[in-house]
């Protein structure tokens, strides 16, 4: 899956110019097409449901799953465990479709799998000499910026869909986190705007990185949607 990512990170970024601290608002092409636009009421509405069975019939045949490979249906359902009605996949697919979607227009993609994707965040424009593995977009208005990770911290400052760095920590273990939110992931992120002019702390709900979790949608030639991926990572 290394090569899909890439190549439509690199296609798809521009460079920012000269903006000292970029903003990346939402953005949601779904109404653009009325049959993905009801595709999507019906997943979030199986997500809701916990509906496995509805999931799985709209999962391309060769779906590609967390190891970035096309697995197929059977690893797919080996991966995420979605009979369970507790399984990661139910809440960390409906954050990633809450956050908006966008068609991809992507030349490179010959296989036609890849039209659109969600969330948003993917998208984000960057320089091609950024690391797409440290930067991230605030997804809300108004966001704290605190000093600690914890709500009772000071608030150094007020982030609206700011484009920020994930700053790291001198070891092995990569960005600066802390906690562990719901589905086990961090609870909180250390970052700093795109200038590094301001730096702190964000909680999870409202921060999401272009390489986390992505729903890949396409539509087969029967004109019915599929998820053609749904990974994190290259």
């Amino acid at each position: 899956m290394r090569s899909i990512s890439i190549l439509f990170l690199l296609f798809l970024w521009l460079p920012f110019g000269k903006a000292q601290n970029p903003t990346f608002p939402p953005k949601d092409e779904v109404y653009l097409d009325s049959s993905l636009n009801v595709f999507v009421k019906q997943l979030l509405e199986a997500i809701d449901k916990r509906d496995q069975y509805f999931l799985y019939s709209v999962v391309e045949i060769d779906v590609a799953g967390q190891r970035g490979v096309a697995g197929g249906v059977e690893e797919f359902k080996q991966e995420w465990d979605a009979d369970n009605d507790s399984s990661r996949i139910w809440p960390i697919m409906k954050r990633a479709i809450k956050l908006g979607g966008v068609f991809l227009h992507d030349p490179n993609d010959l296989t036609g799998r890849y039209q659109f994707v969600f969330p948003y965040v993917y998208d984000l424009p960057l320089d091609i000499e950024d690391d797409y593995y440290s930067i991230g977009v605030v997804t809300g208005k108004n966001v704290n910026l605190r000093e600690g990770p914890k709500t009772s911290a000071p608030i150094k400052s007020k982030l609206t869909y700011d484009v920020i760095w994930f700053l790291e920590t001198n070891d092995q273990n990569g960005q600066t986190r802390s906690g562990t939110n719901p589905y086990g992931d961090p609870e909180w992120y250390q970052v700093a705007t795109y200038d590094h002019q301001k730096k702190g702390w964000v909680n999870w709900k409202y921060v999401y990185s272009p390489m986390d979790y992505r729903i890949f949608l396409f539509k087969d030639n029967k004109g019915a949607w599929k998820i053609s991926a749904f990974l994190a990572g290259d």
